[in-house]
């Protein structure tokens, strides 16, 4: 395969990166926004912590999109300086996203003793102030829609009323009755819904790791390509200026080979002999 067909071949392989780049930066927006909605409705009880791998996400999001532009710059321009910009850029991307998968498996291991620590300060204080009754407080509105009771079960409201938010059928906030209760305790369920938004992130960082290690190795292929072409067209330059060069050193030689021209000679000049020429005519037979 020649050079300026290997050339077209790895600009639409990065052309093709660059469109599937848009998308892995939408997507990571998406994941990212979604992981951290899930985490707003119950930041306070955790004490707002494991929300940093799902941010970092969402902020790759635009610095992918701002990749896309680039590399389409430096691939148009066939600018090696660009594609170097590209290309680093990438691989500090990708150092981001394993540093992300590290750190979320390395949270998700610590995460049942520190979430129980934070879980049962939040409960404590949700006692002491006796917020059952109120509809909007944390504890009521992660029971309800977590489907929980508790820290551990129901039986953390020993010698206490069970609020309505326990209740499995809740048809009145404000009825003392409930026939049945959730039996399993908050902790269990907001620690496994944690786990799971971290293994979800150390996922997509993982896989869009690897599709940007693709694209650091189109850009840097092209950048390899056209540094080859460029220096077959620098020693073509250099060898056509050194014929130039040849060819003018031999014509200038050539005319220092000659004899030189031919000029008019002395009469007094050694070996000139000089040709006998007929008398002018008599005056009187020139004619009138």
């Amino acid at each position: 395969m020649t050079t300026t067909k290997r050339v077209k071949c790895f600009k639409h392989l990065v052309y093709s990166y660059v469109v599937l780049l848009t998308v892995t930066g939408a997507a990571q927006i998406i994941l990212g926004a979604a992981l951290l909605w899930g985490h707003v409705g119950y930041y306070a009880i955790v004490q707002n912590k494991f929300w940093a791998p799902s941010l970092i996400i969402l902020i790759l999001g635009p610095v992918s999109f701002m990749l896309c532009w680039l590399g389409c710059q430096a691939t148009n321009q066939k600018n090696r300086c660009l594609l170097g910009v590209f290309s680093g850029v990438l691989v500090f991307a990708i150092c981001v996203q394993f540093v992300i998968c590290g750190w979320s498996l390395a949270m998700r291991e610590t995460l049942p003793s520190s979430v129980e620590i934070y879980v049962d300060e939040s409960f404590a204080t949700f006692l002491e102030k006796r917020y059952k009754a109120d509809n909007l407080h944390i504890w009521n509105r992660m029971q309800s829609q977590l489907q929980c009771c508790g820290v551990d079960g129901p039986l953390d409201y020993r010698r206490l009323a069970i609020p309505w938010s326990c209740c499995s059928r809740p048809e009145d906030p404000f009825e003392s009755v409930c026939k049945s209760h959730y039996q399993r305790g908050c902790l269990a369920v907001l620690t496994a819904q944690l786990k799971n938004r971290l293994l979800y992130a150390c996922a997509a960082a993982f896989a869009i790791a690897i599709i940007q290690i693709i694209g650091v190795v189109c850009a840097l292929q092209l950048g390899y390509i056209l540094s080859k072409d460029d220096a077959r067209d620098d020693i073509s330059a250099v060898a056509r200026r050194q014929k130039d060069a040849l060819q003018l050193s031999i014509y200038e030689k050539s005319r220092r080979d000659l004899p030189p021209p031919m000029g008019p000679v002395s009469p007094t000049a050694p070996g000139h002999r000089l040709l006998k020429t007929a008398p002018p005519p008599p005056p009187s037979m020139m004619p009138k």
